[in-house]
Parts: C-alpha cells; sequence; structure tokens
C-alpha cells in the first residue's frame, strides 16, 4: 500500500482542521453572548456587604449581568460621588424592568457600578440592590460601596446614618429620585 507523501497529508490536516473551525463558527453564529450562570449563587436576601460581595463575585456580574445600556455598553463618562468614568452592570431581574423609571423594579434587582480613574483602573463598585422589606424609605434598595478586592468602604448602614446626620452620601443623593426608584437617568432603556 502506497502512503500519500507528507505534503497531502499535511493538506489534508489543514483542510479538515479548518472545516472543523468553520463548523464551530457556525454553530455559534446566533448567540449573542454568555449565558446566566447556571451554577450561580441565590439572591443573597440581604443587604449584610459579606452576603452581597459573595453574590456577586458568584454571579460572576462582569461575564455573565448585562450592561446598563445594551445599545450603548462600555465605559462611560461619571460624575461625583463617582468616578471620571464608570461601566454599569445589571442582573436579569432588572433587565426584566425595563424601560426603567416608569414602574419600581422587583425585589431581586442589583445594579453595579465600577467606578473607574481615568487610566481607567477601578478604584470603586458602588452597589444598588432591592430586598423585600429592606427599607422602606428607599423603597427596599440596599446601598454599598466597596474597595476593588471587596473591602467595604460603605455598607448600607453607614449609607442610612450618612443621609439622616450628614446629609449626604449615597442615599441622601438618590433620594432625589424616588419617583424612578431611586435611579438617576434611567438610561437602561432597550
Amino acid at each position: 500500500m502506497r502512503r500519500a507523501p507528507d505534503r497531502q497529508r499535511g493538506w489534508r490536516a489543514g483542510a479538515l482542521a479548518g472545516l472543523a473551525a468553520a463548523l464551530l463558527l457556525a454553530a455559534c453564529a446566533g448567540q449573542e453572548g454568555p449565558e446566566p450562570n447556571p451554577l450561580g449563587p441565590d439572591f443573597p436576601g440581604s443587604v449584610e456587604p459579606e452576603a452581597v460581595w459573595s453574590y456577586l463575585q458568584g454571579s460572576e456580574y462582569r461575564r455573565f449581568w448585562l450592561p446598563e445600556s445594551v445599545v450603548n455598553p462600555g465605559i462611560h463618562a461619571g460624575r461625583d460621588p463617582h468616578g471620571p468614568l464608570v461601566d454599569t452592570f445589571v442582573n436579569r431581574a432588572v433587565d426584566s424592568g425595563r424601560p426603567l423609571g416608569k414602574e419600581p423594579l422587583p425585589t431581586g434587582s442589583v445594579i453595579v457600578l465600577e467606578s473607574h480613574t481615568n487610566e481607567p483602573h477601578v478604584h470603586a463598585i458602588d452597589v444598588m440592590i432591592k430586598v423585600e422589606g429592606h427599607n422602606p424609605a428607599t423603597n427596599d434598595w440596599g446601598f454599598l460601596r466597596f474597595s476593588p478586592g471587596g473591602g467595604v468602604k460603605v455598607s448600607d448602614a453607614e449609607a442610612r446614618r450618612q443621609a439622616r446626620e450628614e446629609n449626604r452620601g449615597c442615599i441622601h443623593c438618590h433620594a432625589r429620585t424616588e419617583e424612578t426608584d431611586f435611579l438617576f437617568e434611567p438610561r437602561l432603556a432597550r
């Protein structure tokens, strides 16, 4: 039995690899992005910083959540008290409430705003999390700020204290938007 020359075997192997790659690309062509993490953690049901941070990490929000604006995703110009650049992610509960600002978002809604420096490097992670019965004064929203490594910069209890005693902080600022469920510029429309 005669063997094909090395050049011919190489060509066949290359053709088979190309065909396999084309089939893989065709199979993935209709997908719009990653599916939600099916093994992600359950909603924490509290605003305790450790539970919220664990939920965010287990959810892999950067990979599986949706951008604030699906029309114009990515890093945008920010404003005080957030960084000069921000990137915002929303979970499926928030997405189900689009367009935002007309009706209150459902329990289980989580919004993550990453504050970036001009470089851009994340310097703070701000979280709004809606937990049933948490705080009627904020329509059950909890407000937290984490360092990029998960350290607690501002807990919800501290945010409430700042609003009550110092007229500053997350809740103090977001209270101006009570009519839109405590959300600024509901840019979260599809």
